[in-house]
């Protein structure tokens, strides 16, 4: 792992994982609420420490998550930033870098559509509205594909303009 570098299919790696993330955050988002209402219907516990532990529940299934989720898309974006900094590639494979961005676009613009399929769903359109950050990063997927993979095409290529061939090195 230690000479482990980045890759130029990277920006495909994050739209997978935030997909997948945000998807599964969808389905927590929409479970919680219902059993932390379920059981606070149910009165089995009314207790001040169930009542606190339900509530607590409810907070992390609505807000928690979301916090989560944007630390995972800013922690994904820093890493692709830095692995961008520290890839090797010869400046003839920029077009080849395009191509596979314009490819990642494509995908997003499919993968944002299925998003917002889900999202448009009324037995899930209630539960969702309170999950804004994930909302606006999945409604607006192509946008932050496109700008990710710009900056880090910039790093990428920016090195040969200044004839820094290796990161860190001689």
């Amino acid at each position: 792992m230690k000479n482990k570098k980045g890759d130029i299919l990277d920006i495909m790696v994050l739209l997978i994982t935030l997909t997948v993330f945000s998807i599964g955050l969808f389905i927590f988002a929409y479970v919680v609420p219902e059993i932390t209402g379920g059981l606070s219907d149910a009165g089995m516990n009314n207790s001040a420490e169930g009542i606190s532990a339900i509530n607590t529940l409810y907070t992390f299934g609505v807000d928690g998550m979301q916090k989560g989720f944007f630390i995972l898309f800013c922690g994904l974006i820093i890493g692709i930033m830095i692995s961008s900094y520290f890839i090797k590639t010869h400046p003839i494979f920029l077009f080849l870098y395009i191509i596979l961005l314009g490819i990642s676009i494509i995908l997003a613009v499919y993968l944002g559509n299925m998003y917002e399929t889900f999202t448009n769903n009324p037995i899930f359109a209630d539960r969702l509205a309170d999950q804004t950050i994930i909302n606006i990063v999945m409604n607006n997927i192509v946008q932050v594909i496109l700008g990710v993979g710009a900056l880090s095409l910039i790093i990428i290529f920016s090195k040969f303009a200044f004839g820094y061939s290796e990161p860190g090195g001689v």
